[in-house]
């Protein structure tokens, strides 16, 4: 039987909890705020391209922290259910029209 291996670029779950467990470390608590003292800085003064363009770098340089940091702690948050304009067509009470899909007497009957 063949196992399914991650390529080598493949970001695992083994990974998240290796790179949580290196950022709690010294080091790795000294990491991030030793790359903020790289960020570009913004400029608040100048002609306005090469202050847009700034503001680019910096934007560029925090979403690769905000990028680090949810790989090493990615959100448990559930999907969103997706809204659909129609409901279910198997489901009677969400349609209140006063018919059913099976009448009562065709139901089958579970018995406890």
């Amino acid at each position: 039987m063949a196992e399914i291996l991650a390529g080598p670029l493949d970001w695992a779950s083994n990974d998240e909890e290796n790179l949580a467990r290196f950022l709690d470390t010294d080091t790795g608590k000294r990491l991030l705020p030793k790359l903020m003292e790289d960020a570009p800085l913004l400029l608040d003064k100048g002609h306005v391209n090469a202050i847009l363009i700034r503001s680019g770098e910096v934007r560029g340089f925090q979403t690769v922290v905000r990028s680090i940091l949810f790989l090493a702690h990615p959100s448990k948050t559930p999907e969103p259910t997706k809204a659909t304009e129609y409901p279910s067509l198997t489901d009677d009470k969400a349609w209140n029209d006063g018919q059913a899909l099976l009448p009562e007497s065709e139901k089958p009957q579970i018995d406890i």
